[in-house]
């Protein structure tokens, strides 16, 4: 009996043929598809835009102060007391000669519910300076918030990829599953006949039927593993884990080359971190600005209007229009140490940017390591996958000629299982060394 084209089957690599015709039904998820849907839907990546509106209504809240600030108090008091002020003769001065009052004057207040009304407009002058630096400070926030959000994009589209692969080298290994369920299957059938026959043993048909129940729990588990990868990306994508879909390498394939310094100099640029890092530089800035102006006076421009109700002590009516000035001069350190404090958070966040700067251009230049070590990998694991193709064919017509024992016909079998697990690995880790290098490089 010949060795039929099943064994062929399991050297399947991630360029499958098309499944069978209901797998077309199934709706294609290409990997740009994925990576699009998952910026639009994933609920991760809205809370992080929502942070950049946050920050935004907190620069207009605070951008509001610039303007004058509108304030109505309403007094009401209630006197228990029938109290009389006495302004004696002469208590005020003279005026041409005459005493002021010219005699004892006597007023008196009646017990009952007095009530005062203003309404105070008070616009700052000097406090613009802190105003404006406080919204710009605000600003910058909302710009670091804005690359924490693409930081938290990249990640997510990192994500995607490393499952998608993952999905695509699965397919390829149930592939390679199955055709082993299927060697072992026509192996125990051989094995079946050859008892019948008698030009075998028992425990020989036994053992072919271990191994036919081991190929079908892998085959079991590597389904299960890609069931769970499905949902995995879908939940990333913001849709029903259970939304079926196909994959396909086309599009997935990584670049050829890459220079390492212009790449470093890319990844500088376009690195939400390091964006972020000299936006903290900026807002540390700011702040040191901010913690300056503590040392100026408080100056406002205020009119106010009064009434009073009920009253015969204050005069009913009051309008004035002034300025406002208020000076701490002295404040036993604070405002130094205040001001020191902030040079040293400019100091560490400068320090935080050299280091972000030197980190990145060795993790890019890792990457490329990495990737290029991860392709050395293929053609070797491609021609170790090939000698264990050629080992199991040459084995089994070996068997059919008993020329070989049982045992060495399934350490032949485990050899390609082997070799494919280890083919398969090694074109997901180009695929992974790759997404990691788009994402050190900073792609969108």
């Amino acid at each position: 009996m010949e060795l039929r084209p099943v064994i062929a089957a399991v050297l399947l690599s991630l360029a499958l043929s098309p499944g069978p015709a209901f797998a077309d039904e199934v709706p294609l998820l290409t990997l740009e598809d994925a990576i699009h849907m998952a910026k639009a839907q994933n609920y991760q990546l809205k809370n992080a835009g929502l942070q950049i509106d946050v920050v935004d209504a907190q620069k207009k809240a605070v951008a509001a102060k610039r303007y004058p600030q509108l304030s109505a108090q309403v007094h009401g008091l209630r006197n228990f007391e029938d109290n009389e002020y006495t302004f004696e003769e002469g208590s005020l001065g003279t005026v041409a000669g005459s005493p002021v009052p010219s005699s004892n004057v006597a007023i008196g207040t009646s017990s009952g519910f007095t009530t005062h009304y203003s309404l105070t407009a008070t616009q700052p002058l000097v406090g613009l300076y802190e105003i404006n630096l406080n919204v710009d400070k605000l600003e910058t926030e909302k710009e670091i918030a804005r690359q924490q959000s693409r930081q938290a994009e990249q990640s997510i589209a990192l994500q995607v990829k490393q499952l998608y692969y993952h999905i695509l080298s699965s397919e390829s290994t149930i592939a390679a599953a199955t055709a082993s369920v299927r060697f072992n299957e026509e192996l125990v059938k051989i094995l079946g006949d050859n008892v019948a026959a008698k030009t075998e043993l028992e425990y020989q048909l036994l053992n072919g039927e271990a191994q036919l129940a081991a190929a079908r729990h892998q085959l079991f588990a590597d389904e299960n593993d890609m069931l769970t990868s499905k949902q995995q990306l879908n939940a990333l994508l913001g849709r029903n884990i259970a939304t079926a879909f196909r994959v396909t390498p086309q599009g997935a394939e990584p670049e050829a080359t890459y220079d390492t310094a212009v790449a470093a100099d890319q990844a500088l640029a376009n690195r939400p971190e390091t964006q972020e890092a000299r936006l903290q530089v900026k807002a540390a800035e700011t702040d040191l600005e901010i913690n300056k102006s503590g040392y100026l006076p408080e100056v406002n421009l205020v009119a106010s209007y009064g009434r009073s109700e009920k009253t015969r002590l204050l005069p009913d009516e009051s309008l004035y229009v002034g300025v406002l000035a208020k000076w701490d001069f002295f404040t036993w350190g604070a405002n130094e140490n205040k001001v020191s404090g902030a040079r040293l958070a400019l100091l560490q966040a400068q320090n935080a940017l050299r280091d972000n700067e030197d980190q990145i251009r060795a993790e890019v230049s890792q990457n490329i390591r990495n990737l290029e070590v991860a392709r050395a990998l293929v053609p070797v694991t491609e021609l170790a996958k090939k000698a264990a193709e050629e080992a199991l064919r040459v084995s089994f017509n070996q068997y059919k000629e008993k020329a070989i024992l049982l045992s060495d016909l399934l350490n032949a079998q485990s050899e390609l299982e082997d070799a494919n697990d280890n083919y398969h690995q090694a074109l997901l880790g180009v695929w992974n060394a790759s997404a990691a290098l788009e994402q050190a490089l900073g792609a969108e």
